[in-house]
């Protein structure tokens, strides 16, 4: 059975089971899929690669807003720390973005536990 096939019957199950649209194919993975990536939806997933995804969707965007905050700090009059404090603000980026993920994580299986979600591999036509 092809990716498409497995990701259309995860959603009608998802759908049947009550779920919104976002909850069951998020904007980011619907993009990642448009994009070819052929990533299991959240809640068939395994809980490090959901680790993983949103860790780093999660860094990603706030990497960005730290280096515009960064750029634009004088013309807003911030005084903003210079040199080793600025990886400072990245590190502690990373610690904030795993913990994020983990939250984002355990609460997916959580979901996935309370509404008896099938894994990936059971999905077949």
């Amino acid at each position: 059975m092809s990716f498409q096939n497995k990701v259309e019957i995860y959603r009608s199950l998802m759908s049947d089971k009550g779920f919104s649209k976002n909850t069951y194919a998020p904007p980011l993975y619907r993009w990642l899929w448009k994009c070819g990536v052929k990533i299991k939806p959240p809640h068939a997933s395994e809980f490090k690669v959901n680790l993983m995804v949103q860790a780093t969707f999660f860094f990603s965007i706030f990497a960005v807003v730290l280096f515009f905050v960064s750029l634009f700090a004088n013309d807003i009059g911030l005084n903003l720390p210079t040199g080793s404090q600025v990886a400072t603000l990245y590190l502690e980026n990373v610690l904030v973005s795993v913990l994020f993920g983990l939250a984002v994580s355990f609460n997916i299986l959580q979901v996935k536990k309370k509404n008896k979600i099938p894994n990936w591999a059971e999905i077949n036509d």
